[in-house]
């Protein structure tokens, strides 16, 4: 245990937002394709899947890592295939230095996201409507077309239902010994989702999926020469690794964390100066 940080995010819909709620339940609603709804207060309410996040961040953060020249396997299948043996049998002989030798090896989105002997380092809370909100719904009509013909297929109307721009959902991202050029990676790609460049949900070729994402909060702890220290009482992300570089904390209002993201950004980008110079 190095540290734990919860950063809490405040997600804004900029465009129509759909997260479907699969074939089974639509077999019971009112529209062909219904959004994702929870119970939450007595009311059905929609929400974002953490599940949904981490697949859009971690196959943005592969993209990103291999257009800066990293290594980066496709959705882990890569280490999965060449390490997860080897790493199970070194847990069952319990060598911890040889445990540590073989996850060296792995990928850094593979270390970030975990593998399928592995939990994951970042864990995605799901995104609730913000206290008080209840985020509006429409539906639109759409009409199927034939991939072959190219022509409208018969019969082939569809309602879809979305959530309203303007919806505004809270969500918090957990980083267990992340060091901090990984959050950086993150930052980045929180940089490439408010430009809409990186978009949630369904329906993203048709204009839909484009959100805004803005820091709000920070709790958490890191392990300092042996002592647990709160955020609060520290002003300095110690590296995790060699290959890390400390981060000044400043204050916790959002203004210093905006400043805090940008910090993370510049070790990544140093991070990534050093692999592709070979050290």
């Amino acid at each position: 245990m190095y540290r734990l940080l919860n950063f809490t995010f405040e997600i804004k819909a900029e465009s129509p937002l759909r997260i479907g709620a699969g074939r089974n339940v639509a077999k019971l609603s009112l529209v062909d394709l219904p959004v994702i709804l929870m119970r939450i207060n007595g009311k059905d309410l929609p929400y974002i899947p953490g599940s949904s996040l981490k697949g859009v961040f971690r196959s943005a953060s592969e993209f990103l890592a291999r257009s800066y020249g990293l290594n980066a396997c496709f959705m882990g299948e890569g280490c999965k295939k060449e390490y997860d043996e080897k790493l199970q049998n070194s847990m069952k002989e319990g060598d911890v230095e040889k445990i540590r030798a073989v996850l060296s090896n792995y990928c850094l989105i593979c270390k970030i996201y975990g593998s399928a002997t592995f939990r994951s380092h970042i864990n995605f809370g799901d995104a609730y409507p913000s206290e008080g909100n209840v985020p509006p719904r429409s539906v639109k009509t759409g009409i199927a077309i034939d991939r072959k013909s190219g022509a409208v297929k018969t019969g082939a109307l569809y309602q879809v239902e979305f959530l309203n721009p303007g919806s505004v959902f809270i969500q918090t991202t957990s980083f267990f010994n992340i060091p901090n050029y990984g959050i950086g990676l993150f930052s980045e790609i929180v940089d490439n989702v408010n430009s809409g460049f990186i978009r949630v949900g369904g329906f993203k070729s048709r204009g839909f999926g484009k959100v805004s994402m803005s820091v709000k909060k920070l709790e958490g702890f890191v392990i300092v020469n042996g002592e647990y220290k709160s955020i609060e009482s520290t002003r300095v992300l110690p590296p995790v690794d060699e290959e890390d570089e400390e981060v000044e904390i400043k204050g916790l209002d959002e203004d210093n964390l905006i400043q805090l993201m940008e910090k993370f950004k510049e070790v990544w980008r140093k991070y990534v100066r050093k692999s592709r110079s070979g050290g």
